[in-house]
């Protein structure tokens, strides 16, 4: 009984010393090319007309090439929406804070209101920065030209992104 209670008493005075002591402090590191923490996925929010309007998700096929899956689904009484969109993204640079891609993406959008209904494939393709702004979060800009299926004409378009990596 007297041995348990010294080993009990020790365990307590070691982790109470040891939650005084400093812990070591751990650099925030902005850099896409760290070999101890790749960051290779992500979960978030993107808005594009390309690449789907919703929650998203991203993740590598090789080192220099991603895949982005994002949608959404908004419903009320008598409107109904919903998108999926893919984009793939090549990357031109990755250095540093900073990711340079070109991206290709389409979505399938539709839309039902009591009396019409709208269905149509937006292709585009564009190129874009994306930027750590956090250890594991970034945001991500792209201009993209698409093609809204109804005309005969590219417009210019911006696409947007917030994403946590893990």
């Amino acid at each position: 009984m007297r041995s348990g209670l010294r080993i009990l008493s020790l365990a307590l005075l070691l982790l109470a010393v040891s939650s005084v002591l400093p812990a070591p402090a751990r650099a925030q590191t902005l850099d896409w090319n760290r070999l101890d923490d790749p960051m290779y996925e992500a979960l978030g929010l993107n808005l594009g007309f390309a690449s789907g309007f919703g929650l998203a998700y991203k993740f590598p096929v090789r080192w220099w090439l991603y895949v982005q899956a994002s949608g959404g689904i908004w419903n009320n009484q008598d409107d109904k929406r919903h998108n999926l969109g893919l984009e793939l993204q090549y990357i031109l640079r990755q250095s540093g804070r900073d990711k340079l891609y070109c991206g290709l993406g389409a979505a399938h959008f539709y839309h039902q209101e009591s009396g019409r209904t709208r269905d149509h494939i937006n292709v585009g393709f564009g190129v874009g920065l994306e930027r750590l702004f956090g250890e594991r979060t970034a945001v991500q800009a792209e201009a993209t030209f698409i093609d809204r299926g109804n005309k005969d004409t590219l417009m210019l378009f911006p696409q947007v992104g917030l994403y946590y990596y893990f």
